[in-house]
């Protein structure tokens, strides 16, 4: 069992934190504070331990306790015991000793509090809400980190199986308690184990897995409505992230059947280098090329090449900008053609231009242009340097006299500056427009 994946997704713990176990003896707090063992070193951590006696199963309870307490003492771990009392007054059994056990928690004063929930008692907590017909912030299931008061409550095992937990405490001998009243039906949540979600997992395997990712799903769908709301004041930013990369994905024509595993995919090519890639149903793709993520189909082909030739004030259409682009010849003063990234309109020498020459093309191998203070450099060089995804070079419109690139016709406005105008000689001028008026 790894835990530091959970820990890592959540920001579950930070360098130095002192961390308090809850740690009943059974077989998922046992897992939590071994897991959390075998990262002290990496996080720094300080481990204390923390046990409850509920005086609910007499001397079973006691017990648990003791094996607990010959733990801590052969790991040399701090240990606060407490035996309290549970009197329900009105509330559930459950529910009342879960108020006694985190009221104790926090009487140890250990501001970070690590609990032992795992994946199933997610699934089975979104299933109870579901009954009872609870909302969508009930139905967000147990939270990985929650924080109560000055207390940061943590949940390292919330995305580990049981069976996984099992198989971890069997691969390092550990014995575990098992609580008797887990077998006793008359408690929803026991009915809920034993009965329902056995149906569920004929139907499919991975039930339990899919419901606990449900309810994180629907636990990120009530941050993000808080957040529209105004009701958080900070925003939770790996949430709209998942946001903005599942509303782009829906956005894709063609492209079905996208699960909360597939944006958690995409959204990890976010922490990745360029050239990374996950693929998508329907031989769909998302790849990570410098700061763009690029959404394609394995069935898109390559830009087609073009090229158009440019005819003296006559406007000509070029599709791959959606405008028309029109040339002229005229004497100016040096003053008034002054290249900027701004303008679209650009100035060249018209001296060093030869009409017939020039064209508007996608790149070609051999592409050069001259730079004030570099010299010449290769296009791909700029675009390399510029970042610019390999996917969308082969769209970018150039205006080119031979293998010279006067004008990368992009957002940036880069122009050849070897052909910058002179003052009182002719100036080829370059104008992009909306229409061919």
């Amino acid at each position: 069992m790894n835990i530091t994946e959970t820990i890592s997704k959540y920001e579950m713990l930070s360098l130095g934190d002192h961390v308090l176990v809850a740690v009943s003896g059974g077989a998922d707090s046992l897992a939590l504070l071994y897991g959390l063992l075998e990262i002290k070193e990496v996080f720094s951590l300080c481990l204390s331990v923390c046990h409850i006696n509920h005086n609910l199963r007499g001397k079973e309870s006691r017990k648990d306790a003791e094996l607990v307490r010959e733990i801590c003492k052969k790991l040399n771990l701090p240990f606060f015991y407490f035996s309290v009392d549970v009197d329900a007054n009105g509330l559930s059994l459950e529910e009342a000793a879960r108020n006694v056990r985190y009221a104790h928690l926090y009487k140890c004063g250990i501001k970070k509090i690590a609990l032992g929930h795992n994946q199933n008692d997610n699934a089975e907590t979104l299933l109870l809400r579901l009954c009872r017909g609870a909302g969508l912030s009930g139905l967000g299931g147990i939270p990985p980190k929650r924080i109560d008061a000055d207390f940061t409550l943590i949940r390292p095992l919330i995305e580990t199986s049981r069976d996984e937990i099992e198989d971890f405490l069997r691969e390092k001998g550990l014995q575990y308690r098992t609580d008797q009243s887990n077998f006793d039906d008359s408690f929803a949540r026991n009915r809920i184990r034993h009965k329902v979600l056995p149906e569920l997992r004929k139907i499919n395997p991975q039930a339990t897995k899919n419901l606990a990712k449900s309810a994180e799903l629907l636990r990120n769908e009530a941050e993000f409505l808080s957040v529209i709301k105004g009701q958080q004041t900070k925003l939770h930013i790996p949430t709209m992230q998942r946001h903005i990369i599942h509303a782009a994905l829906s956005q894709i024509k063609g492209l079905r059947d996208i699960t909360q595993k597939h944006v958690q995919q995409v959204e990890s090519l976010l922490r990745s280098q360029s050239g990374k890639e996950v693929h998508l149903p329907k031989g769909f793709y998302v790849r990570r090329e410098y700061d763009y993520l690029l959404i394609a189909s394995k069935k898109d082909t390559s830009c087609e090449g073009f090229f158009f030739d440019i005819s003296t004030n006559f406007p000509t259409y070029i599709p791959s900008i959606g405008q028309y682009v029109q040339i002229s010849v005229k004497n100016s003063d040096i003053n008034s053609t002054t290249n900027s990234s701004e303008m679209c309109t650009k100035y060249f020498n018209y001296d060093k231009i030869v009409l017939s020459s020039v064209k508007i093309r996608n790149r070609k191998p051999g592409d050069r242009l001259y730079i004030s203070g570099v010299g010449h450099k290769k296009l791909k060089d700029e675009f390399s340097d510029r970042k610019i995804p390999r996917s969308l070079r082969d769209s970018i419109p150039l205006l080119a006299q031979g293998s010279d690139i006067l004008w990368i016709m992009d957002g940036n406005g880069r122009v050849n500056d070897a052909y910058e105008p002179e003052t009182g000689k002719k100036v080829l001028v370059v104008e992009v427009r909306k229409d061919g008026k």
